[in-house]
């Protein structure tokens, strides 16, 4: 009896859960649906991608008429994945207009719309759906400040407020594109250092992203903290080898640091090195420039040119190497055409002058080393009040000669400058002092006309040459940078120059040419 009992139990036991998943089974089954609450499955079909079985259902529900807001919500994301925009607008249209209180109808509206490429519509809706929020959303915070950064908002709100909503997007949640924004913004006011912590967080979210490791190398480049950018670059070619502007930014590193060899290795390793822009060949022929390699130096400068015509580093580079290697009617026609690009540069116009002076046109040749005194630049480099001070000085003009030797000589007691032209400096304050105790008697006229002739050739091509590094974003290129940093401790006379999407270095050489290649580069 007891056998029989336990039987009976066990049949029992097995027919109530067959009967419990034929139930489960037939609900699960679209065609079959009856019950109204079928949400969940709707949500269940969308996340797992089952866009068409999803839309079925969904069609299907309408026609029982519950909850059609959620439905026609759910049908609007649904045409969006499936690159339907204008039907998805109006699905969610029809959502809010069943409920004009539910701010993810708006939100996703106005994503549909931004997709779409109608920002200031986005925008309109995003704060429509802000003042509808109970909680805190970073996504509408987000896209917000991206619409007023861009300049999509009211003529009155800008930058400021872009940087309110960005950072209420961030208290919100780590979130790289908000970070990234927050970067570009600190960029262009120039808070290099809010800038470099906004990066950081990125890195945090995203250790693996190599150009937020270029950028933010780059970044550190700007405040002179090398290290700290060497390392940031080593990790990113770590992670990508060859990686452009990870490779440029430590070649020109090691270029700033008189290591020829290690800056030639990293600009051999840029993938498609013969079709690379411009700043990358200029940047070779620098090193080349260094090396006394003349010919190559000259080849990889003329190729930069030829593949921006307009790219005004270049430009100048390739005319400090022609006046090195004293071609002066070449180095004339280089830098005229840098000055046209770039009128107010005064290194331009001493290397002119100098050009001028060696083909025998005195005149012109004094008009262009006044004139480099004369712009806001020249403050940045004594040479230029040397130079024309000692031109004068050849010409006879002894008075002007002294007055723009006395500048020199009191600019060199606040910025540091080639160590050739330091020991020259005693003998320039040797002679500014026999010519207020007298006369230009302390040593014999010659001498000094023989150091001017020396300094206007060698020396004033102690200019700088401009070496490229890739900015910051990127981001497209984040943003325009343009400020002048300078190092005043490197051996090797390198002034470094950031420019703004570009931090750019210089270098700085003047020697006997040697017509010979080391076989590294062409």
């Amino acid at each position: 009896m007891c056998l029989l009992q336990k039987h009976n139990a066990k049949v029992w036991k097995g027919t109530k859960l067959n009967v419990r998943l034929t139930c489960l089974l037939a609900a699960m089954k679209p065609q079959s649906v009856t019950n109204r609450h079928m949400n969940w499955l709707i949500h269940g079909l969308y996340t797992r991608k089952h866009f068409e079985q999803c839309k079925k259902l969904i069609d299907r529900q309408l026609t029982i008429c519950y909850d059609k807001q959620y439905l026609h919500y759910m049908k609007g994301l649904i045409l969006r994945e499936e690159s339907n925009p204008t039907e998805a607008v109006h699905c969610f249209q029809q959502a809010i207009a069943l409920n004009k209180n539910e701010p993810e109808n708006y939100k996703e509206l106005a994503k549909t719309l931004y997709a779409m490429g109608k920002f200031r519509n986005a925008l309109e809706v995003f704060l429509k759906a802000e003042s509808l929020l109970e909680r805190p959303d970073h996504e509408i915070y987000h896209h917000i400040g991206e619409l007023y950064y861009k300049n999509f908002g009211h003529p009155k709100a800008g930058v400021g407020e872009a940087k309110e909503y960005l950072k209420q997007a961030v208290t919100c949640g780590k979130h790289v594109e908000s970070y990234k924004i927050l970067a570009e913004i600190y960029i262009e006011e120039g808070d290099t250092i809010k800038a470099i912590e906004m990066i950081e967080n990125c890195l945090q979210i995203t250790q693996d992203d190599v150009s937020l490791m270029t950028q933010i190398g780059i970044l550190y480049l700007k405040i002179n903290e090398y290290q700290r950018a060497f390392e940031k670059l080593l990790d990113a070619t770590a992670t990508d080898s060859k990686h452009t502007n990870a490779l440029l930014a430590l070649g020109s590193i090691l270029q700033s640091k008189n290591d020829i060899d290690g800056a030639l290795n990293k600009y051999k390793r840029i993938p498609n090195l013969t079709e690379e822009s411009s700043e990358v060949w200029s940047n070779i022929g620098l090193c080349f420039f260094k090396k006394q390699k003349f010919i190559a130096a000259i080849s990889c400068l003329k190729k930069a040119v030829w593949v921006s015509p307009l790219n005004f580093n270049a430009l100048y580079n390739l005319g400090l190497v022609f006046v090195t290697a004293q071609q002066y009617v070449s180095a004339f026609q280089t830098l005229a055409a840098a000055i046209s690009l770039r009128p107010e540069h005064a290194e331009c116009y001493m290397l002119l002058g100098t050009c001028l002076r060696h083909l025998n046109d005195p005149g012109n040749a004094y008009l262009s080393l006044e004139k480099s005194t004369m712009l806001p630049d020249a403050v940045k480099n004594p040479l230029i009040y040397l130079n024309f001070a000692l031109y004068c000085y050849e010409i006879g003009k002894s008075d002007q000669s002294v007055l723009y030797l006395s500048n020199f000589l009191e600019m060199t007691q606040h910025i540091t400058v080639h160590r050739e032209v330091s020991m020259i400096i005693p003998h320039v304050a040797c002679l500014i002092g026999g010519r207020l105790w007298g006369g230009w008697t302390t040593r014999h006229p010659l001498t000094y006309l023989k150091m001017a002739d020396r300094l206007n050739g060698a020396l004033a091509v102690v200019a700088s040459g401009q070496i490229y590094t890739p900015a910051a974003l990127e981001s497209g290129h984040t943003g325009g940078l343009d400020r002048t940093e300078k190092d005043h401790g490197m051996q090797d006379e390198t002034v470094v120059n950031v420019a703004g999407n570009e931090t750019v270095a210089g270098h700085r050489e003047g020697t006997d040419e040697d017509d010979g290649t080391d076989g590294d580069l062409p």
